[in-house]
């Protein structure tokens, strides 16, 4: 069976999905929208750095509905609620690697909104990407295991240096001053789908949480820092260290960490597990250590993009409304064995 597939921009994210896209067999790139004037017109391979694919990019939100396809990869920087719930609306079913686990992070209504749309165009809707997505679904995976499970952490902790969006580490606070007001606020802000995924690990695990809390530290450059996509200047942000943990009274049972750094010059000089770290505190307890190695060209959008890839054919089998890893099927890498 072939699912016709819409691409949702082509960033880093979305390009490493057009390019696994293009050369999988059960999968037909259908549409794609660009954002930005300067991408629409052109050939979707050229904007993804591939042989050209004979789809053109467009900004035509009623032509790629009326193309009638069964999936479309929803990946833009900044999410979009009302052309979501045109597409699901649609019957289309929408998988969202943009901030997209549950839809709590788009606030309570907004969440009720998509999951409504979905079931009344028959469509279901997935969020996923690597962390948050795949981490958390490797955590509960490990659980399995667990008689008893006390506490489950999964730890993001990278050198991000390579990571070349500057609109994502602005938003962030990286390059800002240390007291600028609404620091704190503006990164849980910008990292609130990890309380979707707090949520989502408790429904999963049926515990009952009482209260979810979020906590960051922030690291300075020491030095003026030129990353070629964005500059911070010494006594600047560059890098960030919080935590979302799901409580049951005062103790954390669920606990999503992160620790992003950019450049090599930083106080507290945080030093990176160069991936991503599950521990389960339990019966019995459990540790596992997730790290990718890139190849020589190294395509930085590709963990994000696959998991939400190799969903597809689970997601457009599942039932209509928003749905998450626990309900689909083992989501593996088919077709990519060689």
């Amino acid at each position: 069976m072939s699912y016709r597939v819409v691409q949702w921009t082509t960033g880093i994210v979305g390009g490493a999905a057009v390019r696994s896209i293009a050369v999988h067999p059960e999968l037909e790139l259908v549409g794609c929208y660009a954002f930005g004037a300067d991408k629409v017109g052109r050939d979707v391979g050229e904007l993804c750095d591939i042989e050209p694919l004979g789809v053109t990019a467009t900004d035509d939100v009623d032509g790629l509905i009326a193309l009638q396809p069964d999936c479309v990869l929803y990946m833009p920087l900044l999410w979009d609620v009302d052309v979501m719930v045109r597409l699901l609306e649609a019957g289309i079913n929408v998988i969202s690697t943009a901030n997209f686990i549950t839809g709590a992070s788009y606030g309570r209504d907004a969440e009720a909104r998509l999951d409504a749309a979905a079931r009344r165009g028959g469509a279901s809707l997935y969020g996923s990407g690597v962390n948050p997505g795949f981490a958390n679904a490797l955590g509960l995976m490990a659980t399995a295991v667990c008689r008893r499970v006390e506490r489950i952490s999964v730890l993001e902790s990278v050198d991000s240096t390579n990571y070349a969006s500057a609109e994502t580490w602005r938003a962030l606070g990286f390059g800002s001053e240390p007291g600028t007001p609404g620091l704190a606020a503006a990164a849980r802000e910008r990292s609130l789908v990890f309380l979707d995924a707090v949520e989502m690990m408790a429904r999963a695990l049926a515990l009952q949480l009482d209260d979810v809390r979020y906590d960051v530290d922030f690291g300075v450059a020491t030095r003026d820092l030129d990353l070629g996509y964005m500059q911070i200047a010494k006594g600047e942000i560059c890098g960030l260290r919080g935590l979302w943990s799901g409580m049951s009274g005062e103790r954390a049972v669920i606990e999503l960490g992160l620790m992003w750094r950019l450049g090599d010059a930083m106080e507290p000089d945080w030093k990176p597990e160069e991936g991503y770290v599950i521990e389960i505190e339990g019966e019995p307890g459990v540790r596992c250590r997730f790290h990718a190695e890139y190849g020589a060209d190294p395509d930085f959008g590709l963990i994000t993009a696959m998991p939400a890839v190799h969903a597809i054919p689970a997601v457009c089998a599942a039932r209509p409304g928003t749905v998450t890893v626990s309900e689909l099927p083992l989501i593996a890498a088919a077709h990519c064995a060689r």
